[in-house]
């Protein structure tokens, strides 16, 4: 019988998660953070979850298809949506245009920022982060805000924005490209922490990844194949422990983050 772990059809959905849903796939699989759920589950300890870089804490159980974590780690959303004041109150609004949070079949999350509330969707392979306007009610008309500073990237992220909270199904939007090295990087990340946590060897963590064939010709000490297996593993557990932080929406930080995978990925050609 194959064990779970082995069976990298399981990781295809991490193909396609955003670097936060990735940052949470990493930390859910840190024992540590495990401990500190089972003790502090039934009390909620905000103190705790905040070590973590959490709002509140989340059952690891639960992996990035089913759960939309409230990062503490994250920087300020780029887009707000505030109440439309400009609109002409002589013609009545579509369903598109008015803000109706509730209604939304969206996995979603709210939670006080500062003075404000930030506002988390999850639709599709997609988590929107955006924040609400102090006056915006349930069933008035709203309009996108961007701010001055950072308008370029809040720009270039509205379409996407748009396109999902207008209910407009466009495939090419929605669904992102097909993956690339770095995804499958982290896909393959995720399963050899499985297969450790498993008392996996390295060598069945190679089978399970390329092939017995490709074992059984090159698992020498000196191997490119086992190269990138230890490399895996020595990546694998470090955006477990801590480098996790560095995937959560924080632009420089997950760029940072992203290029040393690129680097390590083409030298060891994962």
């Amino acid at each position: 019988m194959v064990e779970s772990w082995a069976c990298s059809a399981a990781y295809v959905y991490a193909l396609h998660l955003d670097p936060s849903a990735r940052a949470w796939e990493y930390l859910r699989r840190n024992p540590r953070y495990v401990r500190d759920w089972m003790r502090c589950r039934r009390h909620g300890s905000h103190g705790i979850a905040a070590q973590w870089g959490l709002a509140t804490l989340v059952d690891p159980r639960l992996d990035a298809r089913q759960v939309v974590p409230v990062w503490t780690l994250e920087t300020r959303c780029l887009i707000t949506l505030v109440t439309d004041e400009s609109a002409n109150a002589d013609s009545a609004p579509t369903t598109a245009e008015v803000f109706s949070l509730w209604s939304r079949s969206d996995r979603r999350a709210v939670f006080q920022e500062g003075v404000g509330l930030r506002l988390i969707l999850h639709h599709a392979v997609r988590t929107l982060r955006l924040r609400l306007g102090p006056h915006l009610s349930e069933g008035e008309r709203f309009a996108y805000q961007i701010p001055a500073a950072g308008a370029e990237r809040a720009a270039a992220a509205l379409s996407d924005v748009h396109a999902v909270w207008q209910g407009v199904r466009d495939d090419a939007a929605v669904y992102p490209d097909r993956p690339g090295r770095v995804d499958v990087f982290h896909a393959r990340a995720l399963q050899v922490l499985d297969g450790l946590a498993a008392g996996a060897t390295q060598r069945k963590l190679a089978i399970a990844l390329f092939g017995r064939a490709s074992v059984a010709q090159g698992w020498l000490s000196d191997s490119p194949l086992r190269a990138q297996v230890r490399y895996l593993v020595r990546r694998a557990i470090a955006l477990r422990d801590r480098e996790y932080r560095a995937l959560v929406g924080n632009p420089s930080g997950g760029a940072r983050a992203e290029s040393k995978l690129e680097t390590g990925v083409a030298t060891h050609g994962v």
